[in-house]
């Protein structure tokens, strides 16, 4: 599978490509409880047992790919998290949750929304290249939902990936992520001096994440 593309197809389907051992760290923003669906919403909490086999699929062939130290980001939420931790844990180690800080709060009727979870896992045991006083608690700003920067609804802020990529890989290493969105992991690896498989099967942010790589490269590498 060529390298440095985004590919607007399923990525269970698409990852069949990729050859064993190949990955050096998955990071990613799946739909929070709606399996295949990668449309920017949240979804429902009530279709737990449509979506289980999908996460089944999906951990198994990231065992597959992955190299043996390979690191995995996953984005998540109090009510997700609990699903997936018991699916993970059969493939990977976890080894932490991190809880991204926005420094601000979210509009909400009950206790305002303030963070996100971070799963961090690993594929056997990873060679630690971040600080040993690295805290899992990363007070990071989210993209303004009023600001032009803010392309998919669910978009992470370029910082945040950058981090996750720096922690956990070196120039060169190759980055996977299977709900690519807006292109935020693409545009990190770019800037970082990594390679990338990105998968994003909606065909509007698929446009969206060639329009911001083209604004990064003059000519980029990018699948239609």
């Amino acid at each position: 599978m060529e390298l440095d593309k985004i590919y607007n197809e399923d990525c269970i389907e698409g990852m069949k490509r990729i050859p064993s051992d190949s990955i050096n760290a998955i990071i990613t923003d799946p739909p929070y409880c709606i399996g295949t669906t990668s449309n920017g919403k949240k979804g429902s909490y009530n279709d737990n047992n449509l979506i289980k086999p999908f996460f089944e699929i999906l951990f198994k062939e990231w065992v597959r790919v992955c190299k043996e130290g390979a690191e995995l980001y996953i984005n998540t939420d109090w009510r997700t998290y609990p699903f997936l931790y018991p699916i993970l844990q059969k493939y990977f180690q976890v080894k932490n949750l991190i809880v991204w800080d926005y420094e601000w709060i979210k509009a909400g009727s009950h206790y305002r929304f303030s963070h996100e979870f971070i799963i961090y896992a690993v594929k056997g045991e990873a060679k630690r290249r971040f600080s040993a006083s690295e805290r899992d608690v990363w007070r990071i700003r989210p993209i303004n939902f009023t600001s032009p920067d803010k392309l998919h609804n669910a978009q992470k802020p370029l910082e945040l990936i950058d981090k996750m990529i720096r922690n956990s890989s070196v120039e060169g290493d190759i980055i996977l992520d299977c709900f690519s969105g807006s292109g935020t992991t693409a545009v990190a690896c770019i800037n970082n001096n990594r390679h990338y498989i990105c998968f994003e099967i909606d065909e509007s942010y698929f446009q969206i994440s060639l329009d911001r790589i083209r604004n990064v490269f003059s000519e980029p590498k990018l699948e239609m």
